[in-house]
C-alpha cells in the first residue's frame, strides 16, 4: 500500500504514468459517497479522511486505502501554485484547505482529479489540471469579482463574500464576470 512517492513527476505526464495507460487519480471526498470504477493509481490527502463522517464513506475508503490506493501531503510550492490560482480564478474563498490540497496534490503527481467541486474544477482548469467529474457535469472555467449587493461596487479578491461593503455596509457576494 503506496503511502508516499519518492519522486512525484518521474514517469507521470498529463495523468498517466509513462509506459501504462491507467491514470493518477487524485480523488476528492465526493468520491467516496458513490461506488464506481476508478482505475489506476489513486491517492488522495489525509484531510479528506476527516471529512468523511458516514459509515457508507468511511467503508469505501477504508476498500480503497487496502486495494493500494496512497494518501499524503501535497508539496509547499504547489500549494502556493494553486493558491495564487485560485486568487486569479476568484475561486479562493470558497475553496476549503482539503480543496487546495487536493490540488496541489494533483500538481505534485500530474494526475486527474476526480470531483464534482465546481470550484475545484474551475481552479483545476486554470492549472490545466485535468478533471474527472462523477455525476455532474464538468464545469466550464469562469472568472469571479466580488461585488457589493447595495451600492455594486466591485473589489478586489482581498475581500471576502459575507463581509460588509466598505462603501455602504451592504453585504459583498461572489459574481460572475
Amino acid at each position: 500500500m503506496p503511502s508516499e512517492r519518492s519522486d512525484p513527476g518521474e514517469g507521470t505526464a498529463g495523468g498517466t504514468p509513462s509506459g501504462s495507460a491507467s491514470p493518477v487519480l487524485i480523488l476528492d471526498t465526493s468520491a467516496f459517497f458513490l461506488t464506481f470504477p476508478l482505475p489506476g493509481e489513486r491517492w488522495t490527502v489525509p484531510r479528506v479522511e476527516e471529512e468523511l463522517r458516514d459509515l457508507r464513506g468511511k467503508t469505501r475508503f477504508g476498500i480503497l486505502r487496502d486495494e493500494g490506493m496512497g494518501v499524503r501531503e501535497p508539496s509547499g510550492p504547489s500549494l502556493e501554485t494553486v493558491k495564487e490560482a485560485a486568487g486569479m480564478s476568484g475561486d479562493l474563498a470558497v475553496l476549503s484547505e482539503t480543496d487546495i490540497s487536493l490540488l496541489a496534490l494533483a500538481l505534485d503527481l500530474q494526475g486527474t482529479v476526480v470531483t464534482d467541486d465546481f470550484a475545484i474544477q474551475n481552479t483545476a482548469h486554470r492549472l490545466a489540471i485535468p478533471v474527472r467529474p462523477i455525476i455532474q457535469r464538468r464545469a466550464g472555467a469562469r472568472a469571479w469579482k466580488i461585488r457589493c449587493t447595495g451600492c455594486g461596487k466591485y473589489f478586489d479578491q482581498a475581500s471576502q463574500p459575507g463581509e460588509d461593503c466598505p462603501v455602504c455596509g451592504s453585504p459583498l457576494k461572489r459574481k460572475h464576470k
